[in-house]
């Protein structure tokens, strides 16, 4: 691991360090001029500058993360025993440079506040620059050295998760997509000091990672920081503990059991990231017309009303056509490819048919599980920018995201059933579409289709006079699952794996 650390800090080059340093100083030796402050006050407003922050200290920091991108050779990952450990310790490592820029960082602002007066308060004179920010900080720190160090560690923490983030990227980006992602998201944290609009929006930027101020203030914003950061630590270990291998062969392949086997295949080919891609697009269309919402069950409604029965709206149609379509799409591919591709090993390993199918169905399970999951997550950081209301949006939220779940499985299990009998999954895709189409049909029976009974619009608790119970809609997908379940297993495994 040294070896390695001493190979990345011979790439980045010490000299951005000297380039910061003398930025830092002479943007901290710029803001001497404000009257009557003094030197822990000085200190803190330099800390805290985000002009200098992001035009500045950003670049530099994602300029020096473009040297190391790449992943080493095989013969080095090798010495690390497995790519997540090579990884891990590559990103704990780099650790130290982060620690190396705040270090300079924090010697340049220090030493540009020699011969100010001391005096460790928040009293400013009327009119000095920073007043309006040192009102907010007061109210969190005691005083000016205090907030001067908790901006020191949010900084070293966040240049931190940045480098992590920027290696993720390089590895599964392959060679043009890491520039274009970490240039949108420098562009994001730019528009976020900007625009109001863009402030609006439960969105994280390297801005947030960085400035501690621009988490403070709303109820909210801290919160969509800290679930932005660990959703994405779940999903770098995820991703890079079971899909590392669509960038580099792995050294030493471990299968344990099918069902293993059949996840890792599903978690490969950036196939979270689509499911990833289309919750975030949907919430963000949800949110950008959803201006007159005014709570949380408001936005858990408008997030999951999909469409309703009897008749036929073109946007909530498409939008529950790809909400629900998009997974299921993927699960097609998989399926063929498991099906098609399955090797003389793999049934071997699974002894009987019965097993293999039992793999494919538990595999599709989970991959729904992780989609019905990033809805939970949606509408979680809705109710913190919408307000929670009590505790009925949280009950609906609950029930849309296991009924998004139940709705996702019994349509990709009727999807099986007809690829058993007709031995073509494109049919199976193509019927599933069809019933969801069956929605625009005319009369009450359609309250109780299978095919889109996820949409809260189809719900009598949440559009009375337009639905079901809530326990019916449950009770429907649940013996769907369980009948289609039950004739796969017994039957269904002998019509697709001969």
């Amino acid at each position: 691991m040294a070896a390695l650390i001493k190979k990345n800090f011979r790439l980045w080059g010490y000299g951005k360090a000297l380039a910061l340093f003398a930025g830092c100083l002479l943007f901290s030796v710029s803001g001497r001029i404000n009257d009557g402050i003094c030197y822990e006050q000085h200190i803190l407003s330099a800390v805290s500058d985000h002009y200098y922050l992001t035009y500045f200290f950003l670049p530099v920091l994602l300029l020096g993360c473009f040297p190391f991108l790449e992943d080493d050779g095989e013969n080095v990952i090798l010495r690390f025993q497995s790519y997540p450990s090579y990884f891990y310790r590559k990103w704990l490592g780099a650790g130290l440079i982060a620690l190396l820029l705040i270090a300079v960082q924090s010697a340049a602002v220090l030493l540009s506040g020699i011969g100010l007066a001391r005096g460790n308060g928040w009293a400013l004179s009327p009119g000095a620059v920073g007043e309006e920010l040192f009102f907010v900080l007061r109210q969190y720190f005691s005083t000016p050295v205090q907030a001067f160090a908790a901006f020191s560690a949010w900084q070293l923490c966040g240049s931190w998760i940045i480098i992590g983030f920027c290696m993720w990227i390089g590895h599964f980006g392959g060679r043009k997509w890491p520039t274009r992602i970490i240039l949108a998201f420098y562009m994001l944290s730019v528009l976020w000091m900007k625009l109001p609009a863009v402030r609006s929006l439960p969105l994280t930027g390297f801005n947030h990672l960085l400035i501690l101020h621009h988490n403070l203030g709303t109820h909210h914003r801290f919160a969509v920081t800290g679930i932005t950061v660990w959703i994405f630590a779940i999903l770098i270990t995820v991703t890079v503990r079971f899909g590392w291998r669509g960038h580099i062969a792995s050294p030493r392949p471990q299968i344990s059991g099918i069902t293993a086997y059949y996840i890792r295949e599903l978690a490969a080919r950036r196939k979270p990231l689509v499911l990833c891609a289309v919750v975030l697009v949907i919430a963000l269309y949800k949110l950008g017309a959803g201006f007159r919402l005014q709570s949380g069950q408001e936005w858990v409604f408008s997030l999951f009303a999909g469409h309703g029965t009897g008749c036929f709206r073109v946007l909530p149609f498409l939008e529950m056509l790809i909400a629900n379509g998009a997974p299921l799409y993927l699960l097609a591919v998989f399926v063929e490819q498991a099906v098609s591709g399955q090797s003389f090993f793999i049934t071997v390993r699974a002894d009987t048919r019965r097993k293999l199918m039992r793999g494919i169905l538990s595999a599709g399970a989970g991959f729904l599980a992780v989609y019905a999951l990033l809805w939970f997550t949606a509408g979680f950081l809705g109710l913190f920018f919408f307000g929670y209301g009590g505790g009925i949006p949280w009950k609906m939220l609950l029930f849309a995201v296991f009924m998004k779940f139940f709705d996702t499985m019994g349509q990709y299990l009727i999807m099986m059933c007809v690829y058993a009998a007709s031995g073509q999954v494109t049919i199976g895709f193509l019927v599933i579409t069809a019933g969801n189409l069956l929605c625009i049909v005319p009369g009450k029976w359609g309250f109780s289709l299978p095919f889109g009974l996820s949409s809260l619009t189809r719900i009598a608790e949440f559009n009375p006079g337009a639905g079901i119970p809530a326990a019916a809609a449950l009770g429907t997908e649940a013996v769907v699952i369980i009948l289609t379940l039950l004739w796969l297993l017994t039957f269904g495994s002998k019509k697709i794996l001969n």
